[in-house]
Protein backbone atom coordinates (compact mmCIF):
# COMPACT_ATOMS: atom_id res chain seq x y z
CA UNK A 1 0.00 0.00 0.00
CA UNK A 2 0.87 3.46 -0.53
CA UNK A 3 2.21 5.58 1.54
CA UNK A 4 1.00 8.58 2.55
CA UNK A 5 3.87 11.32 2.71
CA UNK A 6 2.03 14.75 3.87
CA UNK A 7 -1.30 16.16 4.21
CA UNK A 8 -2.76 19.82 2.78
CA UNK A 9 -3.63 22.32 5.41
CA UNK A 10 -6.88 21.70 6.63
CA UNK A 11 -7.16 18.19 5.76
CA UNK A 12 -7.81 15.75 8.95
CA UNK A 13 -4.30 13.83 9.49
CA UNK A 14 -4.53 11.56 12.48
CA UNK A 15 -6.46 9.73 14.76
CA UNK A 16 -5.90 8.53 18.24
CA UNK A 17 -7.76 6.59 20.99
CA UNK A 18 -8.01 8.08 25.24
CA UNK A 19 -9.07 4.71 26.68
CA UNK A 20 -10.01 3.27 29.88
CA UNK A 21 -7.98 0.12 29.42
CA UNK A 22 -5.40 0.20 27.19
CA UNK A 23 -4.55 -3.71 27.19
CA UNK A 24 -8.15 -4.17 25.99
CA UNK A 25 -8.42 -2.00 23.61
CA UNK A 26 -5.25 -2.59 21.68
CA UNK A 27 -6.55 -6.44 21.87
CA UNK A 28 -9.69 -5.36 19.90
CA UNK A 29 -9.17 -3.34 17.50
CA UNK A 30 -6.12 -5.21 16.60
CA UNK A 31 -8.63 -8.31 16.01
CA UNK A 32 -10.65 -5.81 13.89
CA UNK A 33 -8.24 -4.23 11.77
CA UNK A 34 -5.17 -6.23 11.90
CA UNK A 35 -2.98 -3.74 13.75
CA UNK A 36 0.43 -4.38 15.27
CA UNK A 37 1.61 -1.95 18.25
CA UNK A 38 5.03 0.09 18.24
CA UNK A 39 4.63 1.69 22.27
CA UNK A 40 5.94 5.05 22.53
CA UNK A 41 6.71 6.95 26.07
CA UNK A 42 4.67 9.93 26.17
CA UNK A 43 4.86 11.60 29.59
CA UNK A 44 6.12 14.56 28.98
CA UNK A 45 2.81 15.35 27.95
CA UNK A 46 0.93 13.54 30.64
CA UNK A 47 -0.36 10.60 28.07
CA UNK A 48 2.30 7.59 29.30
CA UNK A 49 2.52 4.92 27.27
CA UNK A 50 1.23 5.60 23.29
CA UNK A 51 0.66 2.58 21.27
CA UNK A 52 1.74 3.39 17.66
CA UNK A 53 -0.76 0.79 15.79
CA UNK A 54 0.88 -0.33 12.40
CA UNK A 55 -0.20 -1.50 9.31
CA UNK A 56 2.49 -3.13 6.90
CA UNK A 57 5.24 -0.43 8.72
CA UNK A 58 3.46 2.51 8.47
CA UNK A 59 1.29 4.50 11.23
CA UNK A 60 -2.44 4.03 11.27
CA UNK A 61 -3.28 5.37 14.64
CA UNK A 62 -2.52 5.58 17.81
CA UNK A 63 -4.26 4.31 21.26
CA UNK A 64 -3.45 5.23 24.83
CA UNK A 65 -5.05 5.47 28.53
CA UNK A 66 -6.99 8.42 29.06
CA UNK A 67 -5.98 9.83 33.14
CA UNK A 68 -6.37 13.12 34.77
CA UNK A 69 -5.09 16.21 33.54
CA UNK A 70 -5.38 15.49 29.90
CA UNK A 71 -6.77 18.04 28.12
CA UNK A 72 -9.40 15.96 26.09
CA UNK A 73 -10.35 13.34 28.42
CA UNK A 74 -13.54 13.43 30.45
CA UNK A 75 -12.36 9.98 32.13
CA UNK A 76 -14.00 8.26 29.20
CA UNK A 77 -13.30 6.43 26.07
CA UNK A 78 -13.36 8.97 22.55
CA UNK A 79 -11.51 8.77 19.30
CA UNK A 80 -9.75 12.32 18.82
CA UNK A 81 -9.66 13.78 15.48
CA UNK A 82 -6.18 15.86 14.78
CA UNK A 83 -6.30 18.48 11.56
CA UNK A 84 -3.14 18.94 9.50
CA UNK A 85 -1.96 22.46 9.56
CA UNK A 86 0.61 25.17 8.27
CA UNK A 87 0.96 27.57 11.41
CA UNK A 88 -0.91 26.24 14.34
CA UNK A 89 -0.37 29.23 16.19
CA UNK A 90 -1.87 30.93 13.39
CA UNK A 91 -4.95 28.83 13.77
CA UNK A 92 -5.19 29.06 17.42
CA UNK A 93 -5.21 33.05 16.96
CA UNK A 94 -8.06 32.87 14.57
CA UNK A 95 -10.11 30.17 16.85
CA UNK A 96 -9.95 32.33 19.87
CA UNK A 97 -11.20 35.74 17.56
CA UNK A 98 -14.20 33.62 15.78
CA UNK A 99 -16.19 32.01 18.62
CA UNK A 100 -13.86 29.00 19.30
CA UNK A 101 -11.91 28.15 22.76
CA UNK A 102 -8.32 27.35 23.36
CA UNK A 103 -8.18 24.23 25.20
CA UNK A 104 -4.46 23.95 25.29
CA UNK A 105 -2.10 26.77 23.58
CA UNK A 106 0.47 25.97 21.16
CA UNK A 107 3.22 23.49 21.97
CA UNK A 108 6.37 21.56 20.25
CA UNK A 109 6.08 17.55 20.40
CA UNK A 110 10.17 17.08 20.22
CA UNK A 111 11.00 16.43 16.71
CA UNK A 112 7.05 15.03 15.38
CA UNK A 113 5.26 18.51 15.16
CA UNK A 114 3.46 21.09 16.87
CA UNK A 115 0.41 20.75 18.31
CA UNK A 116 -2.73 22.73 19.90
CA UNK A 117 -6.48 21.78 21.36
CA UNK A 118 -9.12 24.17 20.44
CA UNK A 119 -13.31 23.96 20.41
CA UNK A 120 -15.04 25.48 17.42
CA UNK A 121 -18.42 27.40 19.12
CA UNK A 122 -20.60 24.40 19.56
CA UNK A 123 -18.06 22.66 21.52
CA UNK A 124 -16.32 20.20 19.22
CA UNK A 125 -12.64 19.45 20.07
CA UNK A 126 -10.34 19.63 17.43
CA UNK A 127 -6.47 19.00 17.70
CA UNK A 128 -4.49 20.98 15.57
CA UNK A 129 -1.15 19.13 14.04
CA UNK A 130 1.60 21.14 12.62
CA UNK A 131 3.92 18.36 11.09
CA UNK A 132 7.28 18.32 11.41
CA UNK A 133 8.84 14.58 11.38
CA UNK A 134 5.50 13.11 11.67
CA UNK A 135 2.97 14.13 8.79
CA UNK A 136 -0.21 11.90 10.76
CA UNK A 137 -1.49 8.83 9.13
CA UNK A 138 0.98 7.13 6.92
CA UNK A 139 -1.91 4.86 5.70
CA UNK A 140 -5.18 6.23 4.40
CA UNK A 141 -8.56 4.99 3.14
CA UNK A 142 -7.20 1.15 2.45
CA UNK A 143 -8.84 -1.94 4.73
CA UNK A 144 -8.33 -1.27 8.35
CA UNK A 145 -7.15 2.22 8.30
CA UNK A 146 -8.69 5.60 8.93
CA UNK A 147 -10.50 7.12 5.95
CA UNK A 148 -13.33 9.73 6.99
CA UNK A 149 -14.47 12.17 9.58
CA UNK A 150 -17.93 13.52 10.56
CA UNK A 151 -18.63 16.28 13.04
CA UNK A 152 -21.87 15.66 14.33
CA UNK A 153 -23.16 19.19 15.01
CA UNK A 154 -25.66 20.83 17.53
CA UNK A 155 -25.44 24.02 15.17
CA UNK A 156 -24.38 23.09 11.66
CA UNK A 157 -23.71 26.77 10.25
CA UNK A 158 -21.86 27.84 13.51
CA UNK A 159 -19.35 25.19 12.87
CA UNK A 160 -18.78 25.27 8.93
CA UNK A 161 -18.44 29.14 9.10
CA UNK A 162 -16.18 28.38 11.91
CA UNK A 163 -14.34 25.86 9.65
CA UNK A 164 -14.36 28.15 7.02
CA UNK A 165 -13.15 31.46 8.54
CA UNK A 166 -10.38 29.36 10.85
CA UNK A 167 -8.71 26.98 8.15
CA UNK A 168 -9.35 29.26 5.51
CA UNK A 169 -10.75 26.31 3.53
CA UNK A 170 -14.49 25.92 1.55
CA UNK A 171 -17.39 23.73 2.47
CA UNK A 172 -20.18 22.64 -0.15
CA UNK A 173 -23.51 22.49 1.36
CA UNK A 174 -26.64 19.62 0.35
CA UNK A 175 -30.14 19.27 1.99
CA UNK A 176 -30.84 23.05 3.75
CA UNK A 177 -34.75 21.63 3.32
CA UNK A 178 -34.30 18.39 4.27
CA UNK A 179 -34.36 16.03 7.38
CA UNK A 180 -30.48 15.50 6.89
CA UNK A 181 -28.07 18.51 6.67
CA UNK A 182 -24.97 17.97 5.23
CA UNK A 183 -21.66 20.25 4.65
CA UNK A 184 -19.08 19.01 2.95
CA UNK A 185 -15.17 20.13 3.83
CA UNK A 186 -12.77 21.13 1.12
CA UNK A 187 -9.54 21.01 0.57
CA UNK A 188 -8.52 22.16 -2.72
CA UNK A 189 -11.60 20.69 -4.27
CA UNK A 190 -11.69 17.51 -2.55
CA UNK A 191 -14.17 16.49 0.12
CA UNK A 192 -11.99 15.43 3.58
CA UNK A 193 -14.59 15.31 5.98
CA UNK A 194 -18.46 16.29 6.51
CA UNK A 195 -20.46 18.81 9.33
CA UNK A 196 -23.75 17.05 10.12
CA UNK A 197 -26.58 18.88 12.05
CA UNK A 198 -27.68 16.99 14.94
CA UNK A 199 -31.00 15.57 14.85
CA UNK A 200 -33.37 18.04 17.31
CA UNK A 201 -33.92 14.64 19.00
CA UNK A 202 -30.14 14.45 19.84
CA UNK A 203 -30.34 18.04 21.00
CA UNK A 204 -33.44 17.32 23.48
CA UNK A 205 -31.10 14.97 25.23
CA UNK A 206 -28.38 17.37 25.15
CA UNK A 207 -25.73 15.01 23.48
CA UNK A 208 -22.87 17.25 22.78
CA UNK A 209 -20.96 17.79 19.23
CA UNK A 210 -18.20 15.53 18.25
CA UNK A 211 -16.55 13.71 15.86
CA UNK A 212 -17.04 10.58 14.66
CA UNK A 213 -13.99 8.73 12.88
CA UNK A 214 -14.64 6.15 10.36
CA UNK A 215 -12.55 2.76 9.56
CA UNK A 216 -12.72 1.18 6.18
CA UNK A 217 -13.38 -2.58 6.48
CA UNK A 218 -12.59 -5.33 4.24
CA UNK A 219 -15.17 -7.40 4.93
CA UNK A 220 -18.37 -5.53 6.49
CA UNK A 221 -20.46 -8.18 7.44
CA UNK A 222 -17.41 -9.33 8.96
CA UNK A 223 -16.40 -6.37 10.55
CA UNK A 224 -19.64 -5.42 12.17
CA UNK A 225 -20.40 -9.41 13.28
CA UNK A 226 -16.55 -9.39 15.07
CA UNK A 227 -17.50 -6.00 17.16
CA UNK A 228 -20.44 -7.57 18.16
CA UNK A 229 -18.68 -11.28 19.21
CA UNK A 230 -16.36 -9.37 21.39
CA UNK A 231 -17.98 -7.11 23.69
CA UNK A 232 -18.77 -3.97 21.14
CA UNK A 233 -22.10 -3.20 19.54
CA UNK A 234 -23.60 -1.76 16.95
CA UNK A 235 -25.29 1.35 17.56
CA UNK A 236 -27.73 1.19 14.26
CA UNK A 237 -28.43 -0.65 12.18
CA UNK A 238 -25.77 -0.57 9.19
CA UNK A 239 -27.00 1.81 6.02
CA UNK A 240 -26.21 2.02 2.32
CA UNK A 241 -25.42 5.56 1.51
CA UNK A 242 -25.20 6.07 -2.64
CA UNK A 243 -22.03 7.21 -3.56
CA UNK A 244 -20.42 6.45 -0.20
CA UNK A 245 -20.79 2.91 0.65
CA UNK A 246 -22.09 0.52 3.56
CA UNK A 247 -21.52 1.91 7.03
CA UNK A 248 -22.77 1.71 10.12
CA UNK A 249 -21.67 3.20 13.95
CA UNK A 250 -20.55 0.76 16.53
CA UNK A 251 -19.50 1.03 19.77
CA UNK A 252 -16.27 -0.13 21.13
CA UNK A 253 -15.95 -1.85 24.53
CA UNK A 254 -15.09 0.70 26.35
CA UNK A 255 -17.45 2.59 25.38
CA UNK A 256 -16.21 4.70 22.47
CA UNK A 257 -17.89 5.26 19.10
CA UNK A 258 -16.58 4.62 15.82
CA UNK A 259 -17.27 4.21 12.34
CA UNK A 260 -16.86 0.83 9.75
CA UNK A 261 -17.00 1.67 6.45
CA UNK A 262 -16.91 -0.49 3.34
CA UNK A 263 -16.85 1.79 0.16
CA UNK A 264 -19.08 1.43 -2.75
CA UNK A 265 -17.53 -0.67 -5.39
CA UNK A 266 -15.88 0.93 -8.04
Amino acid sequence: MPKVKEYKHGTPCWVDLATTDLAGARAFYAGLFGWEYVDEEMGEIGIGIYSMAMMDGSAAAAIYESGPGQVRSDGGAKWNLYVSVDDVDAVVGRAATNGGAVLAGSRDVDRAGRVAVIADPTGCVITLWEPGEFVGCGVMSEAGAFSWCEHLSTDRAASVRFFEQVFGIETASVGEEQPVQYSTVLVGGKGVGGIMQMPDRMIEEEVASEWYVYFQAADFDESAGYVQGRGGRLMAEPDDIPGFGRMVVARDPQGADFCIVQPEAV
